[in-house]
């Protein structure tokens, strides 16, 4: 960088995406562990749904996720989360993995293309839920 120029230098189309990834990265982990103080169950419309109250997870603290019912509500909770409130994300698909018993942790992956100019770009987190603490931890792949 020049000291005297009056704007950076225009950065590559790489370390543009590296560093919108990196952005993504860190938002779709505090997207995880924000829990949502909205109520599922109640019947509102989609615009209250996408609504700050609605942002985050249900409280997970307590679930077994060795039973197949609660695999299911897991994924389709991280599932419906990103879909409401990471608009960035095209072609979403979660895959939760066999759970952990020796670290006793829930992983998945989430797959997904990130919506950006030229082209959509594809993008790979590997997801670890610590069962103890309910804290998510995401890592590009």
């Amino acid at each position: 960088m020049e000291p005297t120029a009056s704007k950076d230098p225009p950065k590559s189309r790489f370390t543009g995406v590296q560093e919108l990834k990196a952005g993504v990265r860190r938002d779709l982990e505090w997207l995880l562990n924000t829990r949502s103080h909205g109520d599922e169950e109640v019947d509102e419309d989609a615009e209250v749904r996408r609504s700050v109250v609605f942002y985050g997870m249900p409280d997970i603290l307590g679930l077994n996720p060795q039973t197949p019912a609660e695999k299911k509500r897991l994924t389709k909770s991280i599932e419906t989360a990103i879909r409401r409130f990471e608009p960035r994300f095209l072609d979403l698909k979660i895959t939760l993995e066999p759970f952990d018993e020796v670290e006793r942790q829930v992983r998945f992956r989430v797959e997904a293309k990130l919506d950006m100019e030229p082209a959509p770009e594809p993008i790979i987190f590997d997801t670890v839920l610590a069962s103890g603490s309910g804290e998510f931890a995401v890592t590009e792949r």
